[in-house]
């Protein structure tokens, strides 16, 4: 028998001689005051039982307490790793065998024309490989490009975000790659028909990218990936233009004026 049992044993042997020694005074006075007496007995009983497993149950308690304040980890898959937050539902890519060289092309539907695009497996290729998985998956099917730029500096189309507000994801990101942290790369990498990765900082990639139609002066701080044929160009130089009068309050930075959409995304064959 536990030390706990055998104190339990024995408070309630003593609480049953009082019990006893009271039954007789008990039948002799007014009913509230056996009932009041009663009201303590009860009391008693229940300290007593407190007192004895208090150290126990206040165990089981902190346990609880840790088991439901840890956090799931999230998943991953070789450089993907879940965030939790898509705007639309995706597997994570195959993170364990990414092809390293080749390209694979890929036909962007669009409602202004057919924009075709090379992912380049050797230059970028975790990129390329997660651009490749969600056009297999659909995740790119009837989703706007939301955001076109058009200045003197910048001329690009960016999509990619299903939520249409150029915040949204597919719930993983992954690292940056060429040019990122190569100080050998060099400067004015983003040239007429670049393709590379939008991001929100280092190391945040996900599923939105831009489509650059026009020699841009951007610092090294987005994965190239690939690159937009001449008729995707053709497609791009037409949006393009439509836009070279938009948004002028905000530097020529905004929604496309007449919208952009992905009807679908496909991988030649």
């Amino acid at each position: 028998m536990s030390d706990n049992s055998a104190r339990r044993d024995a408070a309630l042997k003593n609480l049953d001689k009082e019990l006893k020694s009271r039954s007789r005074r008990e039948k002799m006075r007014p009913l509230g005051v056996v009932l009041a007496t009663v009201v303590v007995l009860v009391v008693i009983v229940g300290g007593i039982w407190f007192a004895v497993t208090r150290d126990n149950s206040a165990d089981e308690n902190v346990a609880e307490d840790t088991t439901s304040a840890e956090e799931t980890p999230m998943e991953t898959s070789g450089p993907y790793t879940g965030t939790g937050d898509a705007a639309k539902e995706v597997s994570l890519p195959d993170g364990e065998n990414i092809p390293q060289e080749g390209t694979t092309n890929v036909t962007l539907h669009t409602s202004a024309g057919d924009i075709g695009i090379t992912l380049d497996h050797a230059k970028a290729p975790t990129a390329a490989n997660a651009i490749q998985h969600l056009v297999e998956s659909g995740f790119y099917d009837d989703t706007i490009c939301h955001r076109v730029v058009v200045s003197d500096g910048m001329k690009i189309l960016q999509c990619g975000d299903p939520s249409g507000q150029g915040s949204g994801g597919p719930g993983f990101s992954f690292p940056d790659e060429f040019p990122v942290g190569d100080e050998g790369a060099g400067e004015g990498l983003y040239t007429r028909g670049t393709l590379a990765m939008a991001n929100s900082g280092p190391d945040t990639n996900g599923s939105q990218f831009f489509l650059v139609d026009g020699d841009s002066q951007l610092e090294n701080k987005y994965t190239i990936f690939g690159s937009i044929s001449e008729d995707g160009l053709a497609t791009l130089d037409k949006i393009i233009e439509e836009n070279a009068d938009a948004n002028q309050e905000s530097g020529g930075d905004g929604a496309p004026v007449n919208e952009v959409r992905i009807t679908s995304a496909t991988v030649d064959a």
